[in-house]
């Protein structure tokens, strides 16, 4: 068959095909709403929308049979439409499948007196797969760049919010109870606020936190920064806490601080100090995650490093010029009798030595700090510095003098 005479049966089959556009895309719109589940169980795209896209769809494709040019911009603007519209992609995927096979059935589907010949059978499948995956390809590209820029604008929103809030950072139009909307966080408490020290710049200390705190029914937001990662939690109830402390302990590597659970979301800039100063203040039992309000002399001892200095020094007189190690040895001695509540028994059970030799080492804490242990307030000032001393740098001043002066 001479090839004009093939392109001019391709065109008589696209008009024909476009002559019953409206009938086929009724048919198409039905069989979305019955198979699509999506497009079963809500109208968020119209009846109207469908038999639009449907048609256009449907004429590109039937005109494409005897024209080169295949123009794919309203796969394009249906692809990023339905991105916008928050459709899935595979109900999108779905609906033009069943275009695609109702349109090649109504093509295949003519009377014995209308049949196609072999040649023309064959070039007009070839013509109708080709357009139909230039057309599926042009739609699931757009529908994929929209929902990227989408997930990065959303993303960054939420980041920026997050951190305004954790800041207290004015929030331009938005109430803090937008922001909890936006952020998918409940308006009222109990929250808390979780800080984690990254293993390297920019790197998450806390790697998919955000699903397994779900997993627990915990919504959160979260803000990652060069030195620091920041989030928001939202418990369903307070006594959740110590499951979330539990999943923050397995899932880091790093010092993680959490705040005091508080309620009332304008308060999470306060809250974020106290995270911050519990991530420096870790447990001594080798837990990588520090609450605040279970190390409270850790806390306080990190808080305001200059200050606790300054009483460590006051505080521990001459203490400070014992030898290295015998200084190790009597803190060691000090935090196990604390530890214990001051059971001279159990401290030597904890430190495998005498009664006597715990007794000796505290009379010598007692010798060089001039603090009694059973005076209520030196006791009180002792363990502040004691505990200051483990978590703070040592100051450059306080060297070892090597000799013990008494």
């Amino acid at each position: 068959m001479p090839a004009s005479d093939s392109h001019q049966r391709l065109a008589d089959l696209g008009a024909m095909l476009e002559n019953q556009i409206d009938e086929l895309s009724r048919q198409v719109l039905a069989r979305i709403r019955s198979d699509i589940a999506f497009y079963r169980d809500n109208d968020v795209i119209t009846d109207d929308d469908l038999l639009r896209s449907a048609a256009a769809n449907f004429r590109y494709v039937f005109r494409s049979l005897a024209d080169d040019d295949f123009d794919t911009s309203p796969s394009e603007e249906l692809g990023s439409a339905r991105a916008l519209a928050g459709v899935p992609r595979s109900a999108v995927m779905d609906a033009y499948r069943i275009a695609a096979h109702s349109a090649w059935d109504q093509m295949m589907g003519r009377p014995p007196e209308n049949r196609l010949d072999r040649a023309t059978l064959l070039a007009a499948t070839a013509r109708f797969w080709e357009a139909q995956d230039r057309y599926t390809d042009a739609m699931t590209t757009a529908y994929h760049d929209t929902a990227t820029r989408l997930v990065l604008e959303n993303a960054a929103e939420a980041a920026a919010l997050t951190e305004a809030l954790l800041k207290g950072q004015p929030l331009g139009d938005y109430s803090v109870w937008d922001v909890a909307s936006l952020l998918q966080l409940p308006t009222r408490g109990p929250f808390a606020v979780i800080a984690a020290a990254p293993p390297r710049v920019g790197r998450q200390p806390l790697p998919g936190i955000d699903p397994m705190l779900r997993s627990l029914e915990v919504s959160s937001a979260w803000r990652l920064q060069a030195d620091l990662l920041i989030g928001i939690v939202a418990l369903p109830s307070a006594t959740l806490l110590e499951q979330v402390v539990q999943l923050l302990e397995r899932a880091t590597s790093t010092n993680v601080g959490v705040s005091p659970l508080f309620y009332r979301l304008p308060d999470t800039a306060t809250y974020l100090r106290y995270a911050r100063v519990a991530m420096a203040a870790p447990t001594g039992s080798g837990a990588r995650v520090c609450v605040f309000q279970d190390s409270l002399l850790a806390v306080a001892a990190v808080s305001s490093p200059e200050v606790n200095r300054k009483i460590t020094e006051v505080t521990l007189g001459s203490f400070r010029t014992l030898p290295v190690e015998e200084r190790r040895t009597l803190q060691e001695t000090f935090s196990a009798w604390a530890d214990n509540a001051g059971s001279i028994p159990a401290t030597a059970a904890a430190l495998f030595c005498h009664p006597n030799t715990v007794r000796n080492r505290l009379h010598r804490i007692e010798e060089h700090t001039g603090r009694s242990l059973t005076s209520p307030r030196d006791l009180a000032e002792l363990c502040l510095a004691f505990e200051t001393a483990a978590h703070l740098p040592e100051d450059p001043a306080d060297g070892d003098t090597g000799t013990d002066p008494a």
